[in-house]
């Protein structure tokens, strides 16, 4: 005799979490990236999308750096937003 026993479950558990970059309101599918591959891929979309100067958070509104990403120092997806610089003008 076996038991059969599915504990009530009848939907199968994902294992396999997805990560994605979201820059300029696109969607880029990351997963299976990490440490400097990661980094350089963040790096390589922002480049696709025509932004030199970027800051980058992860899911909980953390601003982190290539670094960060390398060590694997954030949470959930990333996002790039583009360095917003205001010249000052003082006369």
């Amino acid at each position: 005799m076996w038991n059969s026993n599915t504990n009530g479950s009848t939907q199968p558990v994902e294992t396999n979490q997805k990560t994605k970059v979201v820059c300029n309101s696109n969607d880029y599918d990351v997963t299976g990236l990490s440490g400097v591959q990661l980094a350089e891929r963040v790096k390589q979309i922002a480049r696709e999308n025509s932004i030199g100067k970027f800051d980058i958070f992860d899911s909980n509104n953390k601003n982190i750096s290539p670094q960060d990403i390398q060590n694997g120092s954030f949470e959930g997806d990333l996002s790039i937003i583009r360095f917003n610089v205001a010249a000052e003008v003082n006369i």
